[in-house]
């Protein structure tokens, strides 16, 4: 079974440059933060790291810390190590590593998105990611993409004003926005 490791990618330097090419298959370009605000030179408040699987480079996580949760925004496998429980051993090694007070949150396509998003929730489903049951929109990247429909996921259930509190966090953190439309 192969071991997988975190390590982390510090500011301003990229991973390897086919982990570019699977993150842009992997995510439509309105889910997709620019490349350069993931690994560009700027300091930033995001935590990125490399996954390792056995000393291979097989992918990356991107999480943020904030005040009442521990978000990833991505979690990134490479396509030819899928299927091979990579990307399982992650999550459980982030529940591990983040198995406290706060809640495990992140975004999903709505069931009937697409054979992927399916695939991504049942998966995320496995590991007791609840789909929060209350409406959750995505903030643009850009001027000219759209917000887009999502699910919001967490490790455990979320009452409203907890739902509300880290959606906003989320919004004016990771987004740099100030309202919710």
């Amino acid at each position: 079974m192969p071991t997988i490791e975190l390590y982390p990618i510090p500011w301003g330097q990229e991973p390897p440059a086919h982990l570019r090419q699977i993150y842009e298959e992997a995510f439509p370009p309105e889910e997709r933060r620019p490349w350069t605000q993931l690994f560009g030179p700027e300091r930033c408040e995001h935590i990125a790291q490399l996954i390792l699987s056995d000393d291979e480079v097989v992918g990356f996580v991107v999480g943020w810390e904030l005040p009442s949760s521990h978000y990833f925004e991505y979690l990134v496998i490479d396509p030819n190590r899928r299927g091979q429980g990579l990307g399982s051993k992650v999550l459980q090694l982030l529940g591990q590593l983040y198995d406290d007070e706060y809640p495990i949150v992140l975004e999903a396509e709505p069931a009937g998105y697409s054979p992927m998003a399916e695939r991504r929730l049942a998966f995320y489903a496995r590991f007791g990611l609840i789909v929060q049951p209350f409406d959750y929109r995505q903030p643009p990247y850009g001027a000219d993409l759209p917000w887009v429909d999502l699910h919001l996921l967490s490790n455990r259930s979320l009452q409203e004003a907890d739902f509300l509190r880290i959606q906003q966090e989320i919004h004016r953190q990771v987004y740099r926005i100030s309202s919710d439309k």
